[in-house]
């Protein structure tokens, strides 16, 4: 009896052109599922510095609030440089420039701009003369000139308050009556890290001016404090805060930013 071997066709395996588009096929899944998974993880750093951002705002806000609403009046410098140990209140702050309304008076206005807000309390009874705490907040240029330039530049904001003087009682003052005289002790312009210092956030900047009109030029930003009064008077109206919080980085386009406009009056 014979009996005949045959070799089953199935037995002869792939060829080079079923390989190659195989290996096409599994290559544009691969890079596929890498697309999707690199979009995702950009997607998740945006929205990671987003959150930090707006935590960032969110101490800041509930920060600067509380003490604007503590204070009895303010002072806008132009730069935290001002503070230099000699120290004139009638000349230093921001100048009050009056906004007029094309149409009419009813919305004519005092502003000024400034990077360094001093908010000053004073006692809430006994001799109210007394002055019972300063808090400042600035922008630090990291040792640059005090210019539009470094205005428009990323910059850290800093804070800084004395101690709490107290009331004094109703015989004897607390032994701080001068603004001029105590904020010729905080001299940020030779030591702007000084003790007691401290950063609130490392990269902020102030909201872009619409339009170029003097003395801004175009791409020039605003100081972020801004004091708006019905009058002339420095002291004697609201702050408004324009900033923006940076985070991440900008070299592949993954900046995440916020900004606020927030107004608010001290407490008279």
């Amino acid at each position: 009896m014979k009996t005949s071997l045959r070799r089953h066709p199935c037995s002869t395996g792939f060829t080079l052109v079923e390989v190659m588009i195989s290996m096409t096929i599994v290559s544009i899944v691969m890079t596929l599922c890498l697309s999707t998974f690199l979009f995702g993880l950009r997607t998740m750093y945006k929205d990671t510095q987003r959150l930090a951002t707006n935590a960032s705002l969110r101490s800041f806000m509930a920060q600067v609030s509380k003490e604007t609403l503590d204070a009895s009046y303010f002072y806008i410098f132009p730069y935290y440089t001002k503070l230099d140990g000699s120290v004139d209140l009638a000349l230093d702050p921001s100048p009050m420039t009056q906004i007029n309304d094309a149409a009419d008076n009813d919305y004519d206005k005092w502003v000024a701009h400034g990077d360094c807000l001093v908010l000053v309390t004073k006692t809430s009874q006994y001799r109210t003369t007394d002055i019972r705490q300063i808090r400042i907040y600035y922008r630090y240029y990291n040792g640059a000139v005090a210019a539009q330039a470094a205005v428009n530049a990323e910059a850290s904001i800093r804070y800084y308050e004395t101690a709490d003087w107290g009331e004094g009682t109703a015989g004897a003052s607390n032994g701080h009556t001068s603004l001029a005289t105590e904020l010729n002790l905080i001299n940020l312009n030779s030591t702007p890290l000084m003790s007691g210092t401290k950063q609130l956030s490392a990269r902020t900047v102030g909201r872009k001016v619409p339009s170029p009109y003097t003395p801004y030029a175009a791409g020039d930003r605003y100081p972020v404090f801004c004091s708006e009064s019905p009058d002339s008077t420095a002291t004697n109206g609201f702050i408004s805060i324009n900033m923006e919080f940076v985070n991440g980085s900008t070299a592949n386009n993954l900046l995440s930013s916020s900004s606020f406009n927030y107004t608010i009056s001290p407490r008279r």
